[in-house]
């Protein structure tokens, strides 16, 4: 098995990555510092920028955790494929308003309406995250542009913050895109970045000595482009083959041919 082959104790690089396994780079630490300004400052619109694989979806969920612990009532959609009911259902949900099943919009806009009210009276702010806000069909990216407006008062804790591809982001109506506050933009990892998350997440599955070559390490970052996405791909697949070949540690050969074992896509990277 790879896992007693490397000795860890458990895989470092799933492709849906837990929250404690976030490797917070100064870039990715100040998008979360942005992220909470928004809420502090009871901004209302905050869009998370980025191409696909750089991490977004994990930044809500590490963001989502933070505003949690300072009593934010937070909740996280994805919002690919819902409809207006199904959207408005799962926020309604996710604030603990006991939507029945068969709630129409109505109702739901109602109920969710009052629940943001109820929580601004209480001192606590709401926090609506939306993943894949860039795939919104037309109708929901309108819907999205009247939640902004849910709590019409001055004072009102009201955030939503969504995440999407700057050429996404591009297509929301005019409405939405004037109501957004602050643009907080991911980029790819540095080589830094990339060498420093690889060997700490070999180090915090159990693996003290190195597994990746210096060379090898350099050829991930290029291969990928510093994408996290494709840098964890790329990982994942260099320990499989490693293993399958029973090396001591993988070089940049092993990492090239890993590459072109998974490079079916120009997404992939841009290995050369």
């Amino acid at each position: 098995m790879p896992l007693e082959y490397w000795g860890l104790e458990r895989w470092p690089f799933l492709q849906v990555a837990p929250t404690h396994q976030f490797y917070p780079t100064a870039a990715h630490d100040e998008a979360l510092a942005r992220m909470e300004f928004l809420v502090e400052g009871r901004r209302r619109v905050g869009v998370l920028l980025g191409d696909s694989g750089v991490g977004k979806s994990l930044m809500l969920r590490v963001a989502a955790a933070r505003l949690a612990r300072r009593g934010c009532a937070v909740v996280v959609i994805e919002s690919l494929g819902l409809s207006t009911r199904e959207m408005l259902w799962q926020l309604a949900c996710g604030l603990q308003t006991a939507p029945r099943d068969d709630a129409d919009v109505a109702w739901l806009w109602r109920r969710l309406a009052d629940r943001v009210v109820e929580n601004r009276l209480q001192q606590r702010a709401t926090v609506l995250l939306v993943d894949e806000a860039g795939q919104a069909g037309p109708d929901l990216t309108t819907q999205l542009a009247r939640l902004a407006r849910l709590d019409p008062h001055p004072a009102a804790q009201w955030t939503m913050i969504l995440a999407a591809e700057p050429a996404q982001a591009a297509r929301w109506n005019s409405t939405l895109q004037n109501a957004v506050d602050l643009r907080i933009e991911l980029g790819t990892w540095s080589p830094d970045d990339t060498v420093g998350y690889l060997q700490t997440a070999l180090v915090e599955c159990g693996r003290l000595e190195p597994v990746f070559e210096p060379d090898a390490l350099d050829r991930i970052h290029e291969c990928s482009g510093g994408l996290p996405r494709q840098v964890n791909r790329l990982a994942d697949y260099a320990l499989l083959a490693g293993a399958a070949a029973k090396v001591d540690s993988i070089d940049s050969a092993l990492v090239e041919a890993a590459y072109e074992e998974i490079a079916w896509s120009s997404a992939v990277g841009v290995c050369d």
